[in-house]
C-alpha cells in the first residue's frame, strides 16, 4: 500500500499525531485533515535513506534490549514477510511470541553438532556470549555493537545468534521468558513515533500494522532483503537449482562449509539463512552459478522475458519468486486418525487396531502411540514438540520457561508399574542439558504403588514425575480444543500437569 493511502487510512488521530511526530513540524496543534495533508507533504523523508537508516540505527542500539529484539523481529520476521507489508495486530503479535517460542523450541535441540569449523565457530561465540552475560543482567548496546561484529566475522547467522541466547536462557528475555502483548504494543508505538510502521483501520473497525510500500524499500534495500521468505523457499525447490551438488559447490563459493552428511533439507535450510537468492543462481563472480541457458530456460518455465544480460535474468526470476502470495496450504495428517484411538493404542489394544487396519504389525503400536501424543501436544495444545537428537532420549519434550517437560509413552495391557522404568526415566533426567520441570508417563492405567514411587523421587531428586492416562490427557486436549474455539495464540498452561504422582485432572481449569 503506498504512503499516501496509508496515511488516508490511519485509524486514530492518536497514531496519526505519533507518526508525525518523526517529521511533520508543530503537529500537536494540527487537526486530522491537517495532519494528513502535512503527513503527505513530508512524505519523502520517510522514506529517504539516510532518515531510514538513522532510525533503524537508534532501534538497534537502543538502551532498551526489549525494543532491540521486538523491533528485529517484527520488521525483518513479520512484517517484511507479509503480502503488502501488512498484517492483523494481533497476528503481529501472535507471529512475534510464535518466533520467539521457535527459537526457544530449537534452542533445546543440538545446535552444536555441526561440521568441525562450524562447531568451533559456534563455540567460540556461545564462549563470546556467556562472557558478555557473566555478570550481567543485560547486553549494553556497546556490548551489542562488539558482539555483532564478531557475529558477523564468524559467519554466525542472526537465527544462530539467538538460538545460543536461547540455550544460555537469555532469549527473549531472562528465563527465556517470552514477551507480553503490553511489551510488543510499546515497541510498536516506538516504531510508530520513528515513521517506520503505520497503523490502518479497515471498515470493519480492524487495526493493522502496515509498512508504507515505499518505507518497505528502503528497508530491504538497507537490510538486503532480495526476496521474502516463502517466496525463496518456493525458488529452492526449482530443478534448476534442487541438487544437492550444485547446492554444495555454491555454498563452497561463498565459504560456507556444511556438514559432510547434510541432506538436501539441510542444505536447503543454510541456503535460506545464509545465502541471498542472487548468490545462489548467479554466485560471486561471472563465471559461477548457472549458465545462461539454463537461466533462460527457467524464466521461459516462469513465462517471464527471456532475453538479457545473465544479472537481468536473475533479477526478473528472483522478482517472479518475491511476488508470489503466501498461501497456507491444507495438509492432511495422519497423526489424526491415530489420536482418535489414541485410547487403545495406549491398552494396547492389538485386535481392534488390526481390524481397523490402523496397524498391521504389532511393533506399530508404540510408535503410533508416540506420533498421536505429538500430535496432541502440537495441534489440540499449541506446544510443539523439540527435535530430539540420538536415541538415548524420552519420546517427547516441550519447552516449559528456561526448563523442558519431558514424557514417554508406556503402550501396556496391564497398568503401568513406575518401578519397571524408574531407572531408565531416571537417566534421562540426570543427562539432560536443561533442568527438567515435569516428567509425564502416559499409560493407559498404573499401579498403586507407582504413585508413592514418584513422590519418592521427587523428594529425593526435586523432579516431578507425573502419571497421566492417556484417557486424561485427550479429556484435557478435546476440552481445552474446543473452548478456545482453536485459537494457537492460546496455548495451554503446561504447568497445571506438573504435579507429582497420579495425575489430578479436576486440577486443571478449562475455560
Amino acid at each position: 500500500m503506498k504512503l499516501s493511502k496509508v496515511i488516508e487510512n490511519i485509524g486514530t488521530i492518536t497514531e496519526l499525531k505519533r507518526v508525525a511526530s518523526a517529521y511533520v513540524i508543530d503537529y500537536r496543534g494540527l487537526s486530522e485533515i491537517e495532519l494528513k495533508a502535512a503527513l503527505k507533504k513530508t512524505g519523502p523523508q520517510y522514506y529517504f535513506r539516510d532518515n531510514v537508516e538513522s532510525s533503524l540505527k537508534e532501534l538497534y542500539l537502543n538502551d532498551n534490549r526489549d525494543l532491540r529484539i521486538i523491533y528485529s523481529i517484527m520488521l525483518k520476521s513479520v512484517l517484511m514477510q507479509k503480502d503488502d507489508f501488512m498484517c492483523e495486530k494481533r497476528e503481529t503479535e501472535d507471529d512475534i511470541i510464535a518466533y520467539e517460542q521457535s527459537i526457544i523450541n530449537r534452542s533445546n535441540e543440538d545446535l552444536m553438532k555441526k561440521t568441525p569449523e562450524r562447531s568451533d565457530d559456534l563455540e567460540l561465540f556461545k564462549f563470546v556470549l556467556e562472557t558478555a552475560w557473566e555478570h550481567n543482567q543485560s547486553i549494553s548496546p556497546d556490548e551489542k555493537n562488539l558482539i555483532e561484529k564478531i557475529r558477523s566475522r564468524l559467519r554466525i547467522t542472526t537465527t544462530e545468534y539467538q538460538l545460543i541466547e536461547a540455550k544460555l536462557g537469555k532469549f527473549p528475555q531472562q528465563g527465556n521468558e517470552l514477551h507480553t502483548r503490553a511489551t510488543i504494543e510499546e515497541i510498536r508505538r516506538t516504531m510508530q513515533s520513528k515513521g517506520l510502521i503505520f497503523a490502518v483501520r479497515n471498515d470493519d473497525n480492524t487495526d493493522y500494522d502496515v509498512i508504507p510500500e515505499e518505507i518497505a524499500e528502503t528497508i530491504r534495500s538497507i537490510f538486503g532483503m532480495e526476496i521474502r521468505q516463502h517466496g525463496y523457499r518456493a525458488l529452492i525447490t526449482s530443478k534448476y537449482v534442487k541438487s544437492k551438488k550444485y547446492i554444495l559447490n555454491m555454498l563452497a563459493k561463498c565459504d560456507i562449509s556444511p556438514g559432510r552428511a547434510s541432506t538436501l533439507d539441510d542444505l536447503q535450510e543454510i541456503v535460506l539463512e545464509q545465502m541471498k537468492p542472487s548468490e545462489l543462481l548467479g554466485g560471486v563472480s561471472p563465471r559461477d552459478g548457472l549458465d545462461i541457458s539454463d537461466l533462460r530456460k527457467w524464466c521461459g518455465d516462469l513465462d517471464i522475458n527471456v532475453s538479457g544480460l545473465k544479472v537481468e535474468l536473475i533479477s526478473r526470476i528472483i522478482e517472479y519468486y518475491d511476488a508470489l502470495l503466501s498461501r497456507v496450504e491444507d495438509i492432511g495428517d495422519e497423526r489424526a486418525i491415530w489420536y482418535e484411538h489414541f485410547e487403545n493404542f495406549a491398552c494396547r489394544d492389538l485386535d481392534f487396531l488390526r481390524q481397523q487396519q490402523l496397524i498391521q504389525k504389532d511393533l506399530e503400536c508404540e510408535r503410533k502411540f508416540e506420533d498421536a501424543t505429538n500430535y496432541l501436544f502440537e495441534t489440540m495444545l499449541y506446544h510443539k514438540p523439540l527435535q530430539l537428537i540420538g536415541t538415548a532420549h524420552p519420546d517427547g519434550a516441550l519447552s516449559f520457561q528456561d526448563k523442558v517437560i519431558f514424557w514417554d509413552n508406556k503402550s501396556k495391557e496391564s497398568p503401568v508399574n513406575l518401578q519397571d522404568h524408574i531407572k531408565q526415566f531416571d537417566n534421562y533426567i540426570q543427562e539432560s542439558e536443561k533442568t527438567v520441570a515435569c516428567f509425564l508417563v502416559i499409560g493407559p492405567e498404573f499401579t498403586a504403588d507407582s504413585s508413592l514411587l514418584a513422590m519418592q523421587y521427587q523428594v529425593k531428586n526435586q523432579v516431578t514425575i507425573s502419571l497421566i492416562t492417556a484417557n486424561e490427557l485427550k479429556d484435557i486436549s478435546e476440552s481445552w480444543r474446543k473452548n478456545t474455539a482453536g485459537k494457537q495464540e492460546d496455548p495451554f498452561p503446561l504447568g497445571y500437569l506438573i504435579q507429582p504422582g497420579r495425575f489430578n485432572a479436576s486440577l486443571v481449569p478449562i475455560p
